[in-house]
């Protein structure tokens, strides 16, 4: 990078200097540091956490590369915690809180530049995804300062971001120049994931100029140097509908079978079924990747007021409000949608929003009621309208309310073995719950230990118990008579203080439910997630006193489908194990 001129701390410039050379080492494959790396730029915590053993291990060798400091193991692990964190939370659309918990980590104290790197790199990634531009561009400056002192992949993935800053600042001719440099690097050392990403940063740059043909054929490159990946074919297909070529844009999807391919097919149906217009469809689609504003909430009530029939605008309405913390008003919208003829998963999407908002809540207005109650409502009923304190009373630029905004996002995007990663290592208290057409399930955890969980079609603590011979049928259904409850919790502790049940079999009941409801919930691939935070007395009595390693179960999990999925059909695992 040329050196910094008057502008440079708001417009990096790339200079001769920076262009691929034997200058930039080639990353040794099997350093861990580079591994680390490679896994946290693209949002795997879960393959990360699995790298602390070789973390922890010395470099051989009195010379220590840059990137690979070594750092006591209590260190390491406050590090790493903290890291995970910062991470998770920006994936999580937490920008404000990513960025708290990797404040320290950016520091010019901390010793190991792989750990400065990836804090800057995700706390820039944060500041992009809000208003603090200027706070990125700092950001991006000095990450390109640390990948000097890495390698060359360090270097383009540093390069590639530095291009969306600048694409974002609308200097687009300087970051194409970026965006070269950084694609040059990934082709050196045969990065088809980098490769992918830089040809779509240049199909977006000519789309934002207006150059549609240079725009596709980019697109194409992407798609040529990563198959496995959507990103390129639903950037095509997007273009494609915001000129009103439906056609094009179906075919462009008809062999891509992931999530995000889905929900843009449905996105299709709803326009050929005469439920939205084609402009206003694009127009949805660009919303639906946008950060929450103002102008957002009055574009998505537009678009549910000219389509009545499109639910998904005004769900995505009150997904929009609730991010806002704007509680009381997402909770309208969400119980009016419930009296509509939706489909089981956006009736379980809902239901998790209503879910959210009971524990989340802080409106004083809204003291003295129970915000999940889902109150009284038909088709006839007109939908809820958003009034001008709720547009205009500051709604944050993040996109989150404060504390108590709502954790929450898609799972195609934060794939639940990685969330799951992130509430175990930044130590969360408090219930996931994910929704998907199956209906609703939920973990929660306790200092980011798995205490319990539930997910649809499973068995309950009872009739785990019942399987298990601890107790009878007829006796357990007479309690749940009796109690007037079949509520996991309630039921246990009924159990025991009836001394119908040990506290150890309750308890092994509880692991088995964990283990089963894991087991179906990491095959959910798609639907929204929210985590609720919960404290105090009362968070430590819902949680019992199970305690699942939430790493170890996960892993449990996988080994277990693995061995399932390479036993022949009729045969148990157990010959296989």
């Amino acid at each position: 990078v040329a050196g910094p001129s008057a502008a440079a701390a708001s417009s990096p410039q790339p200079g001769a200097d920076a262009r691929p050379g034997a200058a930039d080492p080639v990353p040794p494959q099997d350093d861990a540091w580079v591994l680390l790396r490679r896994a946290l730029v693209r949002g795997h915590l879960s393959e990360a956490a699995a790298l602390e053993p070789a973390l922890s291990v010395a470099p051989a060798g009195d010379k220590v590369r840059p990137g690979s400091e070594p750092l006591d193991a209590a260190d390491l692990q406050e590090v790493l915690h903290r890291l995970h964190e910062g991470v998770g939370s920006v994936l999580a659309n937490d920008a404000v809180g990513g960025m708290r918990s990797l404040r320290e980590l950016t520091r010019g104290d901390q010793p190991n530049v792989s750990i400065r790197w990836l804090a800057h790199h995700w706390s820039a990634r944060a500041a992009m995804g809000g208003a603090g531009m200027e706070t990125a561009r700092i950001l991006v400056k000095e990450l390109l300062e640390l990948s000097r002192q890495l390698d060359v992949e360090a270097r383009a993935v540093s390069q590639l971001l530095a291009a969306e800053l600048l694409a974002r600042a609308g200097q687009g001719e300087k970051a194409a120049s970026w965006v070269g440099e950084a694609r040059s690097r990934f082709e050196r050392i045969g990065d088809r994931w980098g490769q992918g990403r830089a040809w779509l940063v240049e199909a977006r740059l000519h789309a934002a100029a207006g150059r549609d043909e240079a725009a596709a054929a980019a697109a194409r490159q992407a798609r040529e140097a990563d198959p496995a990946w959507d990103g390129p074919p639903l950037f095509l297909a997007g273009r494609a509908l915001s000129r009103g070529a439906l056609d094009e844009a179906e075919a462009l999807l008809a062999e891509v079978q992931t999530t995000g391919a889905e929900r843009l097919r449905k996105l299709f149906g709803a326009v050929r079924q005469g439920l939205l217009g084609l402009a206003d469809a694009a127009e949805f689609l660009r919303l639906q990747s946008a950060l929450p504003t103002t102008q957002g909430l009055r574009t998505l009530e537009r678009i549910a007021n000219a389509w009545p029939r499109f639910y998904q605008a005004r769900e995505a309405l009150g997904w929009m409000l609730l991010r806002m913390g704007k509680h009381l008003a997402a909770r309208e919208v969400f119980n009016w949608l419930l009296g509509q003829p939706l489909g089981p998963g956006d009736r379980s999407t809902v239901m998790l929003g209503l879910g959210c908002i009971a524990s989340a809540s802080r409106d004083p207005s809204d003291a003295g009621r129970d915000a999940g109650t889902v109150t009284p409502s038909d088709e006839s009923r007109p939908p809820p309208r958003l009034t001008e304190s709720v547009l205009l009373s500051g709604a944050s630029a993040l996109g989150m309310g404060g504390p108590d905004a709502v954790f929450s996002g898609r799972l195609s995007v934060f794939s639940l073995p990685d969330l799951i990663e992130f509430l175990r290592s930044a130590r969360r208290t408090g219930v996931l719950e994910c929704s998907a057409p199956a209906g609703l399930g939920s973990l929660r955890f306790s200092g980011g230990w798995l205490c319990g969980a539930t997910a649809p079609g499973l068995p309950g603590i009872g009739e785990l118990l019942v399987r298990a011979g601890q107790i009878g049928q007829d006796e357990l259904e007479g309690l749940v008579a009796g109690e007037g409850t079949t509520a996991d919790d309630a039921l246990g502790e009924a159990l025991v203080g009836r001394g119908l049940v040990e506290v150890a079999a309750v308890e092994e009941a509880i692991r088995e439910q964990i283990e089963l409801t894991l087991r179906e919930l990491v095959r959910w691939t798609d639907g929204e997630f929210a985590f609720r935070r919960e404290d105090g007395a009362e968070a430590e009595r819902r949680a019992g006193r199970v305690r699942v390693n939430a790493q170890e179960a996960l892993l449990n999990v996988f080994r277990e489908l693995d061995e399932a999925s390479r036993t022949p059909a009729g045969e148990p695992a157990a010959q296989h194990a």
